[in-house]
């Protein structure tokens, strides 16, 4: 099949790529609000949670020949139900990664985005997606740290060794280790009481790797995984 341009526009930065036949390639990453198109394709397929956006991509895509735009929206073929109470309040981006979760892993599922803010979305094997749950991604935890008090530094994610740190920036980085993989940990586990134990878990987003490494049982993780979800709805809705 001919490539097809997939767009994940988010609140700071927009990843694009090309798909074709369930893989990805040329990804490119820059920021939401400064649109360029460098890919070539003739159909884009566009997931976006910046609506004031939308407009100047819309006019960049054009103007650079794709026409064919595919705005993903909770009315379009997922490949499965969608059983949520509001549906058109869902981000597009949390349906490609459920659209994909099924495609690739099957349901029950759940996918563990790791990124500003941490989301896990939900796909029941009858209802499909039915839901998720939102937490602080690690960038908003150190942020505030940094933001609500005198003396603590704004720090990166870094892996330790250390049990007790011998020193603030180690003391939290300790804290960002074993109480986000804790928090992880325990939400799916109460998850996997609710869906059985033939839940299937996948993972994306920038953190994922720092969060999961050594973690409990084999999760993959694949950075493309919402751009894939783009181009299955691509191919369901052509």
């Amino acid at each position: 099949m001919n490539s097809v341009l997939v767009i994940d526009i988010g609140n700071t930065s927009t990843t694009l790529g090309l798909y074709a036949n369930g893989e990805i390639s040329g990804v490119r990453r820059i920021l939401s609000d400064c649109p360029q198109i460098e890919l070539s394709a003739e159909r884009a397929v566009i997931a976006s949670v910046k609506p004031d956006v939308n407009a100047r991509w819309e006019r960049a895509l054009k103007s650079a020949g794709i026409s064919d735009q595919l705005w993903v929206d909770h009315q379009l073929d997922f490949g499965i139900p969608v059983s949520y109470p509001k549906p058109e309040t869902i981000g597009a981006d949390r349906l490609a990664n459920a659209c994909w979760a099924a495609a690739e892993y099957g349901a029950p599922a759940v996918v563990c985005d790791f990124g500003t803010a941490l989301t896990f979305d939900i796909v029941k094997k009858r209802e499909g997606y039915v839901g998720g749950i939102i937490c602080p991604g690690l960038p908003l935890m150190f942020d505030y740290l940094a933001e609500k008090t005198a003396l603590l530094p704004h720090i990166e994610p870094v892996k330790t060794e250390q049990l007790v740190g011998k020193n603030t920036t180690e003391a939290m980085q300790i804290g960002a280790c074993l109480g986000y993989r804790g928090m992880v940990r325990e939400i799916l586990a109460e998850l996997e009481k609710e869906l059985g134990r033939g839940m299937k878990v996948c993972a994306t987003g920038g953190f994922a790797e720092w969060v999961l490494a050594d973690f409990n049982g084999t999760i993959p993780i694949d950075p493309n995984l919402t751009l894939k979800g783009l181009g299955r709805i691509g191919e369901l809705n052509p």
